[in-house]
């Protein structure tokens, strides 16, 4: 993912990452956006595409991730969603990726916090 490299703070490593869709109501912010949600070892982040270049569109805190959870929607589809600071996220669409890893780490990275 050397794509990638120009989010990411030094030293910072990508865990798991999802190409999907973000859904959200954040910071008085309603966002709704296709891109690349990236694990990495001290946050997680959404990214969407300019070009062949990633931009940051949202970067989450895991000190602020509450209620995370994995769904399923009536047609077996797997989601994600999640408080951030009290407000609602929902990751869908996911195209690519490894959905279980993404949660893995994510749950794994709140329970050390």
């Amino acid at each position: 993912m050397d794509f990638a490299m120009s989010v990411l703070k030094e030293d910072e490593n990508i865990l798991a990452s999802l190409k999907c869709n973000l859904k959200s109501f954040i910071d008085f912010t309603i966002v709704d956006e296709n891109g690349v949600l990236l694990v990495t070892d001290t946050r997680v982040l959404f990214c969407k595409y300019i070009g062949r270049n990633l931009s940051v569109v949202h970067n989450f805190d895991y000190k602020l991730i509450t209620s995370f959870n994995l769904k399923e929607d009536d047609d077996k589809n797997k989601y994600i969603i999640f408080k951030y600071n009290g407000d609602r996220v929902k990751i869908t669409n996911i195209q690519s990726g490894d959905i279980l890893k993404v949660c893995e780490v994510i749950s794994n990275k709140q329970r050390v916090l």
